[in-house]
């Protein structure tokens, strides 16, 4: 059996699970895109846009949030005190509510969020029945 032949897990409801948790901190998510790259590797992105009456100190009024199988969730805003794309770390496909937790806390205080370099990656050509199993979990949960 090839590397390819394993079944493979949609991600579309994962990243749907990702974003409402995301939009129940008052931070609206817009031009989400959800795709397979052309080497296979699922992806997606989306832009979040925070209600700025809903924090307490001065954050971007912008950000691009990105997911993809290898490398998990990074941020970036257009404020320079994010600078860089930010990486969540330590695996790549965290609870959705952890990545909404991370995100809020990174917008309004980024200073308290470095990014993880010894992020663990993953290897999207290699079957992982175990990655597979945790991302259709989202698929049969309805979220």
């Amino acid at each position: 059996m090839g590397a390819r032949e394993h079944r493979r897990a949609d991600h579309a409801p994962y990243i749907a699970a990702v974003r409402c948790g995301i939009e129940a901190r008052d931070i609206r998510v817009t031009g989400v895109t959800v795709t397979t790259s052309a080497d296979d590797r699922r992806e997606a992105a989306f832009t979040l846009r925070p209600d700025e009456a809903a924090f307490a100190g001065r954050i971007p009024r912008e950000a691009s949030a990105s997911w993809d199988e290898d490398n998990g969730w990074s941020l970036t805003a257009g404020d320079e005190r994010l600078g860089a794309a930010v990486h969540k770390g330590l695996g790549v496909l965290p609870d959705p509510e952890d990545v909404a937790a991370w995100a809020v806390v990174l917008l309004a205080h980024p200073e308290l969020t470095p990014s993880r370099e010894d992020r663990l990656t993953g290897d999207h050509p290699v079957a992982d029945p175990g990655f597979e199993a945790r991302l259709a979990r989202y698929a049969s949960s309805g979220a």
